[in-house]
């Protein structure tokens, strides 16, 4: 029970300094840093193959976005801000599946 809120209190933590970090970091660094996040919860076992695919899928879709919206050279303030809570979505789910319990 308390490793359970402990898990939820670092989350909250983590997506509020996630979210004001957001805005000094750009697309680019944030996209790097999910893969990251997601490689590593490969290795260490933190994330079942399922698991794993359906975020790297999710990965994928906004890597997707980015190229689509970057098409004409730059991307406007209402892009970006799309982006932003596309990869605050991913980090969400990210954390959720690295800490959910299931045996791997």
């Amino acid at each position: 029970m308390f490793k359970t809120r402990f898990y939820a209190f670092c989350l909250a933590v983590f997506i509020g300094l996630t979210s004001t970090a957001a805005m000094a970091q750009s697309i680019s660094d944030r996209v790097d840093f999910a893969h990251r996040r997601i490689e590593h919860g490969i290795r260490s076992g933190q994330l079942t193959r399922e698991e794993a695919y359906r975020l790297k899928g999710e990965f994928h879709h906004i890597l997707e976005d980015e190229r689509r919206m970057a098409a004409d050279g730059r991307l406007d303030h209402r892009e970006r801000e799309r982006l932003n809570h596309e990869l605050d979505r991913l980090e969400r789910h990210i954390s959720h599946l690295k800490h959910n319990e299931e045996r791997r």
